[in-house]
Formats: C-alpha cells, sequence, structure tokens
C-alpha cells in the first residue's frame, strides 16, 4: 500500500469517508481513484478501489429491480454475540448442519433466502446463518454480502464430490471479493469516534504512536481507536484506512462421510488438512452427535480475539450467568458503553473480582484493561 499518495488523493478520501448514501459513495471513489497515480506502488490500492466500485454498482442495481418487481430481503440483522455464516455448493449438506447445529428445521432451500437460528455455547450466543447453495459466480454477489459483513464462516464440502474442487472454488470467490480465511500477520480495525483522539490497542513494528496520529491526520480521522492483533506496520495501518481485506475465521466441513468407508475418509481428511491451514471437521448428517461443537466454538471465539466477562448487581450481589462478549483488549468503559448509555455518560468506577488480582474487589477506574473471566460491577 502506497504512503505517498498525493495530498489531492488524500483530500479526495476525505469524501469517500464522508459519504451517506452508495450514491454518495460511489461517486467519491471515482473521484478518488482518479487522483490515485498509476504505478507500481499503487496497483494494489487502485484494484481494490475498482472492486468497491463495482460492488456499489451492483447494489444500486438491485435496489432499482426491488423498486420495480419488489423482492425479499436478502441481509440478516446480527443478532446475539457472533455471526457465523455457513456456505457451500448445491447439495453440499449446509442445511442439515444448520438443524444440527440450532435444532431449527427450516431451510434456506426452500425459500433461496438466508435463514437464522441459535447456537448456544458456554453462555455465547452464536447466531448460526444458513444460506442459499452457490450457484455460480456470477450469482454470489448476495452471498458474498453476507460473508463479509458475518463474523466468521463454516464452508462445507461434499466428500463424495471433488472436495479440492469445491474448497479451491470457495476460496477463490471469497478473495475475489476481498475476504480472506488466512489469517494475516497483522489484522487493524480502525473505529472512528467523535472525540477522544487516538488510542492504539497491539503492537507496531517500526513505528510509534505519534507516526499513526500523523498518518491518520493526513486523512482527516483525528478520533479514533487502533486495534491491532499481531504486529502492525504502517502500511498496515493505512490499509485499513482503504478497507484492506476483510478476515473470517472459518472451519472446513466434510459432509456426507457416512457414505464413504473409513480408510477413503481417513486419507481425505489427512490430505485436505496437510493442504489448509484451516480446522477441517467431518459430519455425518443423520448424526448430529459427530459435530464437534465445542472445539468449533473454541476455535471461532479465540481467532475472533474474543473474552467473556460478567456482571455484577451492585445491589444484590448477582453475578449474571450470560456473560458480556467484548474484544480482547477492552477497557471498563466499552462494557458501560455496551450495557446502557447511562452507565457510559455516569460512570464513576467499577469493582473488579478476578483471580488475577492480588484481593478482589479492586476499585478501578474507566480505562482498566479486561480480561478473559473477569466480574465487573459498575457504579454511575
Amino acid at each position: 500500500m502506497p504512503t505517498n499518495l498525493p495530498a489531492e488523493a488524500k483530500s479526495k478520501w476525505k469524501k469517500v469517508m464522508e459519504a451517506r448514501t452508495p450514491e454518495e459513495k460511489l461517486q467519491a471513489l471515482q473521484e478518488f481513484l482518479s487522483a490515485v497515480p498509476k504505478h507500481k506502488g499503487t496497483e494494489r490500492l487502485r484494484m481494490q478501489v475498482t472492486r468497491q466500485m463495482a460492488a456499489l454498482k451492483k447494489e444500486l442495481e438491485e435496489r432499482k429491480k426491488k423498486k420495480v418487481g419488489g423482492g425479499e430481503q436478502f441481509f440478516v440483522e446480527k443478532e446475539g454475540d457472533v455471526q457465523l455464516v455457513i456456505l457451500g455448493f448445491p447439495g453440499s449438506g449446509k442445511t442439515s448442519l444448520f438443524r444440527c447445529l440450532t435444532g431449527k428445521e427450516e431451510s434456506s432451500g426452500a425459500s433461496r433466502k438466508p435463514v437464522p437460528g441459535i447456537l448456544a455455547w458456554n453462555g455465547v450466543y452464536f447466531q448460526v446463518v444458513d444460506t442459499p447453495p452457490i450457484l455460480s459466480e456470477s450469482s454470489s454477489g448476495k452471498l458474498m454480502a453476507l460473508a463479509r459483513n458475518a463474523d466468521a464462516l463454516i464452508l462445507t464440502i461434499d466428500s463424495t464430490m471433488d472436495v479440492y474442487l469445491q474448497l479451491d472454488s470457495l476460496l477463490k470467490l471469497l478473495d475475489d471479493n476481498r475476504i480472506t480465511v488466512e489469517k494475516p500477520k497483522a489484522i487493524v480495525e480502525i473505529e472512528k469516534r467523535a472525540t477522544g483522539g487516538v488510542t492504539i490497542i497491539g503492537d507496531l513494528i517500526n513505528a510509534t504512536t505519534q507516526d499513526v496520529i500523523s498518518l491518520l491526520r493526513e486523512y482527516n480521522i483525528y478520533h479514533a481507536i487502533v486495534r491491532i492483533q499481531g504486529k502492525a506496520t504502517l502500511d498496515d495501518i493505512e490499509e485499513a484506512i482503504f478497507g484492506s481485506y476483510a478476515y473470517k475465521p472459518a472451519v472446513v466441513m466434510l459432509t456426507k462421510v457416512d457414505l464413504l468407508d473409513g480408510n477413503t475418509l481417513k486419507s481425505m481428511a489427512e490430505k485436505l488438512k496437510a493442504s489448509i491451514s484451516l480446522p477441517v471437521y467431518i459430519f455425518t448428517s443423520t448424526q448430529c452427535g459427530s459435530l464437534r461443537v465445542e472445539e468449533i466454538a473454541s476455535y471461532i471465539f479465540k481467532e475472533l480475539d474474543l473474552i467473556k466477562v460478567y456482571t455484577r448487581n451492585p445491589k444484590t450481589g448477582e453475578v449474571e450467568k450470560r456473560p458480556i462478549v467484548i474484544k480482547r483488549g477492552a477497557k471498563v468503559i466499552d462494557v458501560a458503553r455496551k450495557i446502557h448509555s447511562d452507565l457510559y455518560k455516569n460512570f464513576k468506577y467499577a469493582r473488579i473480582w478476578s483471580p488475577r488480582l492480588v484481593f478482589s474487589p479492586q476499585k478501578v477506574g474507566r480505562d482498566f484493561q479486561l480480561e478473559d473471566g473477569d466480574i465487573i460491577e459498575i457504579v454511575a
């Protein structure tokens, strides 16, 4: 990603970020692209912007079709703590998997629209979304929008067909839509805020906090939380400004394994595991017990870098059984904001119970960093 874009291009990117409608954003992207010089250092950026423009044009076309002939809502509003989308080709066993995970009988195949259900794991609610099958690359736009909006993915592979062709096709389709299931060396998320300056959570390589602040100011970003998983360079930060590849933790699910003999299945699973860095699981559609739900949920939760904290009622002393799920590195004030705006606005202090502390409870301020399993009581 180039770090030497001309001032005109950086100025035009501000208009992209300020755009409120798809039409405004498309126009702003076109102006930005015209200000980006053409050379080897900008090839990736230009390609990325071009894909964003193509996606916006497709979205606008879909809206026009709906106005003319109506149409069903395809987007799935997020519920629970983690949204997990199932993708696969026709006959890949998605619906059977969805039924076993959620206990829900409704199918996306009949309605040709996504169907959500809930999987509960250790107090964490996974919203599992069964999707219509991928019929062709050209018709997969809506499905890829679902995948990009999701927190994590399950890729279903029919073990009775060419498993490598199916997996390669799925990965290529995701890559073409700027979605990766391979964990990058650094994941950077920039959350813009109205006030508070720039806060960096995570590690930088060959850069200082002031370097990041200066870079963000070049793009008129003065207040933001920059969350880093891994170790990020200044180039990684800049790429995140433009909307880099979206990383989605994923697992591969081999389905219909009951139709294979044991040796064939074992050989196939081992070769598949050796060819990719993703976890590979097997699933027998007639036996929901064959699903290793604990391992799958635990893997996704860890890859998303999430933790669980529990709230304590200051009046009754009761601790909520269902945790609040937050990003690792979150602070007490982030939990207050998530619970209720009044707690955030009128925050005084909090008490924390945790085995890691010398004594519990410990009175802490708004910027105290939480860890998995902490119990928090907020006083406002």
